[in-house]
């Protein structure tokens, strides 16, 4: 029986965390669980500072603020430390976001863009039970030729 599902899930990509202070949590999560230590990257156009933390078979992304105005900003005056999204893998993040919005799902992003973690595109809390879910596609590798 084929699955008619508007989006079809890969695996959980990663759960996003929001942090007050970026080194500080990815020491902790180091010290405490011995997950690799991971570097941040500035994301000025998403307002954040980020890294990906590899646990296991999947990962933590830690998103600190890059100010009070930005959405993890908000998020963190609103809310606190705390899980921020979850993340799932999909083949085609544009061809998912047009079947669950033919499905009436409300997205945040209506076209895909570039992420930490590949290509991203979010949907809104209230068409996934109150969560916060990101898509996300991989991003192509693209190896160069080899000389010879």
């Amino acid at each position: 029986m084929q699955n008619s599902s508007a989006c079809t899930v890969d695996y959980i990509d990663h759960v996003g965390i929001a942090v007050a202070d970026l080194n500080q949590a990815i020491a902790f999560f180091h010290d405490t669980f011995g997950v690799p230590l991971a570097e941040a990257q500035e994301l000025a156009d998403q307002g954040v500072r980020a890294c990906l933390i590899a646990v296991g078979q999947t990962r933590l992304e830690l998103l600190q603020p890059l100010s009070p105005e930005t959405p993890i900003g908000k998020f963190l005056e609103r809310r606190g430390e705390g899980l921020h999204h979850l993340a799932l893998h999909v083949d085609d993040v544009g061809k998912s976001i047009e079947g669950l919005r033919e499905k009436g799902l409300q997205m945040i992003d209506l076209e895909p863009r570039e992420g930490l973690s590949g290509i991203i595109a979010f949907m809104h809390p209230r068409s996934a039970h109150g969560i916060l879910t990101e898509l996300v596609q991989a991003p192509l590798v693209v190896q160069a030729p080899l000389e010879g």
